[in-house]
This record gives structure tokens, sequence and C-alpha cells, in this order.
């Protein structure tokens, strides 16, 4: 019989939460946040219990959840309402939200093996319970303890084998998982120092482990005791045995240095007056303890870093926590490693490029309060922080921080939303603002804070433009190609012992490999895109499905000897630099090399001066604080402005400021060169000028005008199907109810029509843009419509920073 019922959201494609029953052993276990499994039509599957009730939905027949996970809740109440919340706003299935909360692979506690020590398979059971658990114990030998709660059926079970394991009649371990360094460890069983010694009998090194473990008040391996008092692993066996010590298994604290850069600067940081005053802001605002917003802006290199850091060390002597967000896993090791060295074991970082077991090890240090400043890209705003205080968002304006898979949430919007439900402080940072951000410090959701010089010696690098249209000699737009005024820059940098930084928004060789003779352009199959070639590797990588093919030697249609590489990415401007400046050392800084976890090696050497040129795509141009760099590049600065997107300007400004800014921040005046077909482009300009308002006002009006974000909401609604018919049919469909809804009148309707990049991993792709200023209505609206839409494979995306 079920006494009470539980609401699991489970990670599928549904709206709501689940019902289940709660059978009487688990009824005292069943906590919203933790984790149960639960059967979904013939699939056993795990989800996260979201509250409970005393009646179940009428005219259901309710199943019983089969078995509870976690012996005390992974998500907190904090973190359960946040992911409501982020569900309810970005129309995502709240199961699949809350899965993303959570680390992968995170072992449960109900998973977990327990068995009989020596102690518990000799000694008496002092209770009927108790002997009940003991009998299974002694025939089903190690089961999980899920199994056990089934077989027991008991309320208080989990309290009982708390109780098993304090007295060492029992052993929970947890389950081993591949790649995971496990030690044998032991504690001393409850008692009197004295009585514990006693029962060693006359075991002088018995005694002697006793003691050591009284001495040191803590848990120790085997290793460690055996090592320490002399004696072999017999002698700790049979304290166990005795009931002197009480035995678990722990995993290995996993070594994380090389996730971050060492911070070669050890000097202390004076603030100029204008950081003070913006230290001085922050600092009241942490103190008032309700939540604020700030915009912390700044030309770049004007020591925005330091001033948050000041904010963070005020929320640690107060005792509470802090996240600081970066929007790509490149730039955690350089923001690590300073923070490490100021804040030591309270430092702990989280992101995707780590393995699993480290992502535990952290998520857990986290979650139990021992680790206070959390640094990492988006996901990093849904750890269990605890006594959340200060979040700050670095590079605020990146479109990084939206993620493009279901939940597709922005976790910049994330990190203000979760600042404001817990009464802390946000600070967005940036020097390139982006315009929903201006925008609110316009209407006063926000405050800015300007930070108006740079700190040191630092000025903004001189600009020189190069107009690639009137350059001598054959190229093709998108080639690599190194004007005379470029070439002279970076020999003249070089000859002075400076560092350069080139930047080429494209990875792997070159983004097409043509045929000369027929035409063809070796497309992705799944995507009708050209593969991209990555010479170092030999292969065709498609950029979009990841879909890779060997590199012909003939052209694969007309078996032509005609092959030809055109336009270049960051291998092929390594190449051309290695022939140009052959004894310059040269890094490369792309997805690829962060792939293959060389990231933070390569930012390492350069910052220690080991390689003059760094080559990268857009990784190389935000956060880093390189002062021997004087001369930076853009190959080639119209990279988006021909996108078919709204956005493709301010992120062609963004990146061309960004880049701009890492050079010059030493005691020597920088240069910064940019390539370009479109020289009076109003966003190239003001980024040559450093006219940061200029741009503001030109984009603004654009947007204005056309009725685009930050003036209006937007929602995407993009259909995917193998069958292009099948596709515009049901598009065709939501269009058409749309049009019927009665709140639809005012809202501006783009499409249907095909998405510009029309077929992407087998699928054809249609979308429609629906625009109005107030976003409750559209999602209202989008959630009235698809509610019972027939589309195989519908993706709504709330707030799109990418319509491609």
């Amino acid at each position: 019989m079920m006494s009470e019922f539980v609401e699991v959201a489970v990670p599928l494609p549904l709206a709501d939460a689940l019902t289940y029953g709660v059978p009487p052993a688990f009824a005292s276990l069943v906590r919203p946040g933790v984790r149960v499994r639960v059967q979904v039509g013939r699939r056993s599957v795990v989800g996260v219990a979201t509250g409970l009730s005393e009646e179940s939905p009428p005219g259901i027949k309710v199943r019983p959840l089969k078995s509870v996970l976690d012996r005390e809740p992974v998500l907190s109440e904090e973190l359960l309402n946040l992911g409501r919340e982020a569900a309810d706003y970005y129309l995502a299935p709240i199961g699949e939200v809350l899965h993303a909360m959570i680390p992968s692979g995170l072992s449960p506690w109900g998973d977990r093996r327990i068995w009989l020590s020596n102690a518990g398979a000799l000694g008496l059971a002092r209770s009927a319970e108790e002997e009940s658990v003991l009998a299974v114990l002694r025939e089903q030998g190690r089961v999980r303890i899920s199994e056990l709660w089934e077989a027991i059926g008991d309320r208080d079970l989990h309290e009982k084998i708390e109780e098993l394991e304090r007295d060492g009649r029992v052993v929970v371990s947890t389950e081993q998982r591949r790649g995971a360094r496990y030690h044998a460890a032991v504690e001393l069983a409850p008692g009197e120092l004295s009585e514990l010694e006693e029962r060693c009998g006359r075991s002088a090194p018995g005694r002697q482990v006793v003691a050591l473990l009284g001495a040191l008040g803590r848990p120790a391996t085997v290793s460690e005791l055996t090592a320490t008092v002399g004696c072999t692993a017999s002698v700790v066996r049979r304290l166990i045995g005795l009931g002197v010590l009480r035995q678990f298994t722990q995993i290995g604290k996993l070594d994380l240095e090389h996730h971050w850069v060492r911070s070669e600067n050890q000097t202390v940081i004076v603030l100029r007056e204008y950081q003070q005053r913006a230290a001085e802001t922050l600092q009241s605002a942490l103190d008032a303890r309700e939540y604020r917003a700030f915009l912390l802006a700044g030309m770049t290199g004007s020591g925005k870093t330091e001033v948050y850091l000041r904010a963070t060390e005020r929320v640690l002597a107060e005792g509470g926590s802090t996240i600081v967000l970066v929007p790509e896993i490149a730039l955690v090791p350089a923001i690590a490693g300073v923070a490490r060295e100021r804040f030591g074991r309270q430092t702990a970082i989280f992101h995707s490029a780590m393995t699993g077991l480290e992502r535990q090890q952290e998520w857990e240090r986290i979650r139990q309060g021992e680790a206070r400043v959390v640094l990492g890209p988006r996901s990093a705003v849904l750890t269990p922080v605890r006594d959340l205080r200060l979040i700050v968002v670095d590079e605020e304006q990146d479109s990084s921080y939206k993620q493009d898979h279901v939940p597709r949430y922005n976790g910049r919007d994330l990190a203000i939303l979760r600042a404001h439900r817990k009464d802390a402080t946000v600070v967005l940072v940036s020097a390139t603002p982006s315009l929903e951000t201006r925008h609110n410090v316009e209407v006063g959701k926000m405050k800015r804070l300007e930070l108006e010089q740079r700190v040191g010696h630092g000025s903004l690098p001189e600009g020189i433009l190069v107009d690639l249209r009137r350059e001598p000699g054959s190229h093709r737009p998108g080639e690599v190609h190194f004007s005379d005024r470029l070439r002279q820059e970076v020999t003249h940098a070089l000859d002075q012992g400076d560092q350069i930084i080139l930047l080429r928004n494209r990875r792997g060789y070159a983004p097409l490999l043509l045929c000369r003779a027929c035409g063809d352009d070796s497309r992705c199959e799944d995507c009708g895109l050209p593969r991209t070639l990555h010479r170092r590797e030999r292969r065709m990588r498609c950029h979009y499905c990841g879909s890779t093919t060997a590199v012909p030697d003939r052209c694969p249609a007309c078996s032509a000897e005609a092959l030809e590489a055109i336009g270049s990415g960051t291998e092929r401007v390594e190449e051309s630099v290695r022939a140009l400046w052959p004894e310059a050392g040269i890094e490369v800084l792309d997805r690829d090399t962060t792939r293959r976890g060389e990231a933070a090696a390569v930012l390492e050497r350069f910052a220690r001066g080991e390689s003059q040129i760094m080559v990268g795509t857009q990784m190389v141009s935000k956060g880093h604080h390189f002062p021997g760099v004087v001369l930076t590049a853009v190959l080639l600065a119209d990279t988006y402005l021909s996108f078919p997107d709204f956005r493709a300007v301010e992120k062609t400004y963004n990146l061309l400021t960004q880049v701009a800014g890492r050079s010059g921040r030493g005691e020597r005046p920088g240069r910064v060169v940019i390539q370009t077909y479109h020289p009076d482009h109003y966003a190239i300009q003001a980024a040559l000028k450093h006219d940061d308002a200029e741009f503001a006002t030109e984009e603004m009006r654009f947007r204005r005008i056309f009725h685009y974000p930050p003036y209006t909401r937007m929602i995407q609604l993009l259909v995917r199907d193998t069958n292009k018919g099948r596709a515009e049919r049901t598009l065709g469909e939501i269009s058409s109810r749309l049009a019927e809804h009665p709140k639809s009148g005012g809202i501006r309707v783009s499409g249907p029509a095909p998405a510009p990049f029309e077929r992407l991993r087998g699928k054809w792709r249609f979308q429609i843009l629906l625009r109005h200023p107030s976003g409750h209505l559209l999602r209202e609206v989008v959630s009235d419509v698809v509610q019972d839409a027939a589309a195989r494979d519908l993706v709504i995306d709330v707030d799109p920073h990418e319509l491609l």
C-alpha cells in the first residue's frame, strides 16, 4: 500500500513531472531533490523528486517508484526552484533542465554496495529489525542499498544502516568507477579512546593504530596507518573485525593543477581611484545583502578583473560564496591560476573538458562548502554553492553563454535570475557590453560602473587599417593574406622582442577543398555544407555534425587530380607564419587545442615568453592578460558581416575590440592591424577608433527600426525532419495555429521559411521567428500553439543568439 505520492521529473521531453506512489519502505527517504528510479512505459529511468502530495491525480493509475538513490537531496530547494523557473521561461522540459544541473555519472547512494564486516557476520543482532538486515546480507552477500530497501521494506532502514555502519558491523562503499583511485580507509568506532585501546588486547601495534587515529582526529587510509606505525595491513583488518575501527572506501583527491595556469604576478596591486570607487560600490551592495545588479564596464586592460576579485575577497571574509563565469573553457586556466593563488583550496573549477571524476570531485567540494569560489563557463551557474553572495559574468556579451541544445538557457540571464532569488549581487563585466545589457542600464534595471583608464603604463593600441581591395597581387577573399604593412609590423615586433597575437576565426587548414575540374567541394552528406580540411590530422571534418572522412588524393566525383584548398584556417595561418618567420616560436589556440586538453599548456608557455606568436580563433581575443603583447592583428575582419543574422555586426565589433585590447598592456605602446574588404563599415571604424559610443548609437538605431532585441523579445521555432516536405507541412500547420491564436495580433512573424543552413545533420530545417515587446505574451502564445503540434523534432529557442 502506498501512503503518499511524489512528483518526479524525468529526463524526457515531457512538459510536466509524473506522479508515482511512494511505498512505505521509502516514505522517510523521499524528499524533493533526491534521485529516484521509476518506470516510464517499458523504460526504467532515473528522475528527480520535485514534490510530495497525499493525493494522486484523478483518473490515473499510479505506479510505485522502484527505488530511492540518494540519502540526501542532490538538488537543494533553491536549485529546484531555479530549474522550475528556467523550464517555464525557456519552454523546456523540467526533467531535462534538472538533469542538466546534476553532473553526469554522480554516484547515487542507493547504488552503493553494502556487506557484512567480520564483526557483523560473527555478532548477534540486538533487535528484530537489525536481524532482518543482517539476514539479507548473510544470504545475498554484497547488495545495493536500493535492493536492500526493497527486500526489507522498512521505513527506518536508512537510520539502521547508518547505525550498523557506525558500529562497524556493515561496510558501505561507493560503486567503483573506471578511472577512480580508490583507497581503503578507516576511522575509530564510537566510544572512549581508552575503551577502544582495551579492546585491542595485548597487540601493541593495534594500540598504536588507535592512538594515532585519536591524535589525528580524522579518518586515515590503511596505507597511511601502516607506514606511520610500521605494522602490516593484517593488524588493521583485525581491529576492523573487533569493531574497534570502521572501514570504508574513499576516492583519492584528484590533482587538477593541469587545469590552471600558474600566476606569475606576486606583487601587491594598489587600486587606482576609479577602481577603488567601483570596488567600494560593490562592497556596499554586498553589505546590503539584497539583490543588486551592475555592469562593470571599461576599456580592455582597465582592471575590471581586480575589482571583482576584491569583491570576492570580501564575500569570503564574511563566509559567503562566489560564482565567476567565463564564456570559454580556454579562459578558465588563467583566472583559475589567479584565484588559486589568492583563495587556495577554496577555489573550484567546473567545466565539460574535465573528466567525469574531476567534475564529481569539484561538485561535491562545492556542495559541502569546502569550495566557495567556483570558476567555469555557463554550467557553473548551476553548481550547488552554499550561501551565495556574488555572481560575476565576465565577457557577458559573449554568445557562448547561450546553450545550443536542450535546455537552451543563457548562463548570463540565469546568473541574474539566481542572484535575484538569493538576494545576491550580480556583476556583468565587459569592455563591449551586449546591447541587451546596455538597454537594461538605460531603463534602470542595473547600474553602470565605468573604469575610464587602463591600469599601469598601458594605453589603447594604435589602430592600423589595411584595405584588402587595394592590396597588390592576386588573392581571394577568405584566404590567408599578409599585407605588406602587416609583414612589416610583425617583423618589427619580433626584432624588438615583443609578442604577437594573430586572429583568424576559422579552425582547420581550409574551409573548402575544391576540385578545379568539376567544382565538387567535398560536402557533408548529412549537412549539405562543405567539410573543412584539417591537414594535421589528414581528415575532412564537418564542423556542424562532426563527421569526418579521409582527405582524398583525387576528386571523389570525377577522379581528377585537381583538388585545391580554398580559404584559410588557423592551421594554414600557422603554416604561413612558420614560412615567413621561421625563427619565431608559434602557438595555436582554437577549439581543437582545447579538445586535446592543451589549452592551459599553450597559454602558460606564451605567458612565460617561450613563444612569440600566438595564432588562434576568437579564443585569443577575450580575457587574457599578456603584458608582452605589443601587436595584434585581425587577418580578415569581415568573417561575420555577411552572415544572415541580426547580431552579425555586433559580433564583428566585439571581436575586433576585444582582440585589439590584448595589445599594449605592458610598458610598450600597442598596435592593432585590421585587414578588411569593408573599411568604411561603421563597426570596423568604431573598433579602429575605440569609439564605443558611436557603435552603440548606430547599432541601437538599426535594432529599433527593424524591431530586433533589445527593443523586442524573440522566439525561434525550428522544425527539423529527415523528410523535407513533411518539415515544411509541419511548420505550415504551426504557422496556421499562430495566425488563429486570439493573442497573436501584435506579434511580428517572419516565416515560415528555410533556415539559412537548410540542412544539417541529415535533417531539413525550416523556421519561424516571432517578435513582440512582451516576452511573457510570446511564451504564452507559443506554449498554446505547440502543445499538441505534430512536429517530430521541434526546437523552441527563447531569446536565440544564433539564427543559422
